[in-house]
């Protein structure tokens, strides 16, 4: 194992190392120095110009075949067509190209490789020639054009060779992460690809490798990391990580479950990507979290092979993990599945096997040491003694890494009294059993939602018609989702009043960028704070007849409590401030409690009972609050029923609101 670890470390400074030099390739004449400069655009000239040599009589091959329409080329190139009918390489780095025009000339870009590969110029910033660099086309055009060995050398890969059997891979799997709304990176999920090295099993399938694409993050700004976020701002990168240590940030530090999507692939495609891996490795994409990120780069890396199967196609808009899940599993490619909980799942199936008394006694031996607690321990039997010691060592433990602590084999004093304290007991601890979900993250409802419905209010009777662009609310199918956090982006409300009070017509009621509630509850284990926001335009009432626009922020931090599986409950300190000519002054700034409770009544049935109350603090002192209550029925994952009843205090007063809607998700 370890002389594997170190053939990857070789090939890895391999791909990292910058080099200088040529070595002639016995060509003659102008080409010759082409070449040897890297100007494999006037090579092609050149060779166009000396129709006797061996490159023009590839390149007329080629153009007889028409090799740069073939799917496979442009796959590899990573070209899109654009609006006006040409090509784009979603590939940055202009070391990835040959041509100076290879990023939107796929034609041009195929003459000026099959130019390179008859150099033994080191590809910057790599130590590796032409070849080896962009190995996947050298063999996918030798295979397509037959290159005479004698005319055209194949060079060594040495480094390449280092690296494959550094790994030994026989085949792939996506891995997802649970999304989490701890940073923008997470709040949707993740994916990466793992290489399944020959030999591995379940329990040593952490020494393999990990492919991933991420954002090279230059700020801690949060709104300057917001606006690089959206707007390609940052760069991105693909990077070969050890899965333990993937393993150990999302399912130890960040407590996301982590579910593996085994991939039905043949030997040939395996290897074909890792191909395509290795020339990926050294260059980069402008990175983009909503479409060019994380997932829909993974897809185009398995479409260098797979190209028929048109994944990344599948997306004009935003591109989210889980989407990109059910795009593997309807093409077939999904073999099998895996569910590994997270260390916070793990503590708490082992909290239900105690009784309430016994895990604060396991508190306790947390907090104190075992030591302070002989007698309490002593009074119970010895597999009760072994199970509560059993939960303050697993306790122990999650803490630890989760404050970002390494699990090293030198254990604390707190450990190794606790491990002492356990050994002498002579009795097997009691098998953990952790609940799989029964529904994947990719087979919940889809992340796309519209809303058609009817409405009334003092105004009179509306049509009520609702869009978002994604994710998750607390109204919506859970199968699939957390039932902790819900995170909406461009939610958008429109009433049509057909009233004498109002204009006729559409009118705004409300669009929320970004409406997010995360309620993680929190007990004597876990101290979690629960918070909230949401920013966007809502519909203001100066009186009966007069609506204008506040453009707001409203949030704030708290509490939630789950008393069991079925019921939350939360309370939060809400502020919000707005601004709108509804408002004396024109802007508004008010403080007050939010509360509510989110129950499953069954398992089509839920329901949230939830209001807040707002005290106007400046110059407009007019208070505001809101009493709803929402329930939905199920029909199937990507339809609901949904009921609400609304209590508003508005500027001009209480007003009285009940909506029916259909919720279609798409």
């Amino acid at each position: 194992m370890y002389s594997k670890c170190w053939a990857f470390i070789l090939a890895y400074f391999y791909i990292a190392s910058a080099t200088a030099g040529t070595e002639s390739n016995g060509l003659k004449g102008d080409l010759d120095a082409y070449l040897a400069e890297g100007d494999y655009d006037r090579a092609v000239q050149y060779a166009l110009d000396s129709p006797d040599h061996y490159l023009a009589e590839l390149i007329a091959k080629e153009e007889q075949l028409k090799l740069y329409e073939d799917p496979r080329w442009l796959a590899l190139l990573h070209y899109r067509e654009n609006f006006w009918g040409g090509y784009a390489s979603e590939i940055d780095g202009e070391d990835f190209f040959t041509s100076q025009r290879g990023k939107v000339d796929p034609r041009q870009e195929l003459k000026t490789t099959l130019a390179s590969f008859f150099s033994t110029r080191p590809v910057a910033p790599t130590k590796h020639n032409p070849q080896c660099r962009f190995l996947a086309r050298y063999n996918w055009l030798s295979q397509r054009l037959n290159f005479n060995a004698e005319k055209l050398p194949e060079q060594s890969c040495r480094q390449f060779e280092v690296f494959y059997e550094a790994f030994e891979p026989i085949g792939l799997t996506v891995i997802f992460p649970s999304a989490h709304p701890n940073s923008p990176s997470s709040m949707f999920g993740h994916t990466s690809l793992l290489i399944n090295g020959k030999g591995r099993t379940n329990s040593t399938r952490m020494l393999d490798f990990t492919i991933n694409y991420a954002a090279q993050v230059d700020t801690s700004n949060g709104l300057l990391y917001a606006v690089k976020g959206l707007s390609g701002g940052f760069i991105g990168r693909f990077y070969l990580t050890p899965y333990h240590t993937k393993l150990r940030e999302y399912a130890q530090m960040e407590n996301r479950d982590i579910w593996e999507y085994q991939l039905k692939l043949p030997q040939e495609t395996v290897d074909f990507v890792i191909m395509h891996a290795w020339e990926l490795l050294g260059t980069y994409s402008d990175y983009y979290f909503f479409t060019e990120n994380c997932s829909y780069h993974l897809l185009a890396l398995l479409e260098a092979d797979m190209y028929d199967y048109k994944m990344t196609s599948e997306f004009r808009s935003w591109v989210l993990p889980t989407d990109t899940l059910r795009v593997l599993d309807s093409r077939g490619l999904v073999n099998k599945v895996n569910y590994y909980p997270s260390n916070h799942r793990k503590v708490v199936a082992r909290r239900k096997s105690l009784t309430q008394e016994e895990n604060s006694l396991a508190m306790a031996v947390y907090e104190d040491g075992v030591d302070s607690h002989t007698d309490e321990l002593e009074g119970l039997n010895l597999e009760r003694r072994a199970a509560v010691l059993d939960m303050a060592f697993d306790y122990l433990r999650y803490k630890k890494t989760k404050e970002g602590g390494e699990l090293s084999p030198d254990l604390s004093e707190r450990e190794r009294s606790l491990l002492m304290r356990r050994s002498k007991l002579k009795v097997a601890s009691q098998r953990l059993e952790v609940p799989v979900p029964t529904t994947r993250p990719d087979q919940g409802h889809d992340t796309a939602r519209a809303s058609f419905g009817l409405g009334y209010d003092d105004n009179g009777n509306f049509l009520d018609l609702g869009w978002r662009a994604v994710y998750h609310d607390w109204m919506d199918p859970e199968s699939g989702y957390s039932g902790s956090f819900a995170l909406e982006l461009g939610r958008l409300g429109l009433r049509y009043y057909g009233s004498k009070n109002l204009d006729k017509g559409i009118k705004l009621d409300h669009f929320y960028l970004v409406k997010l509630d995360y309620y993680e509850p929190a007990d004597e284990f876990f101290q979690n704070i629960s918070w909230s926001v949401t920013t966007g335009l809502e519909a203001v009432f100066k009186d009966a007849d007069d609506r204008e626009l506040s453009l707001m922020l409203r949030g704030g931090p708290g509490l939630s409590h789950r008393f069991n599986d079925e019921i939350l409950a939360y309370g939060l300190v809400d502020a919000e401030v707005a601004y709108s000519d509804a408002y004396q002054d024109s802007y508004y700034l008010g403080a007050g409690p939010a509360l509510g409770v989110i129950a499953n009544l069954g398992d089509r049935w839920k329901a949230k009972l939830s209001g807040h109350y707002l005290f106007g603090v400046a110059t407009d002192k007019r208070d505001r609050a809101v009493l709803t209550l929402d329930q939905s029925l199920v029909i199937n994952k990507d339809v609901a029923l949904k009921l609400g009843l609304n209590r508003k205090l508005k500027l001009d007063g209480w007003v009285t609101e009940a909506i029916v809607n259909v919720n279609l998700y798409f």
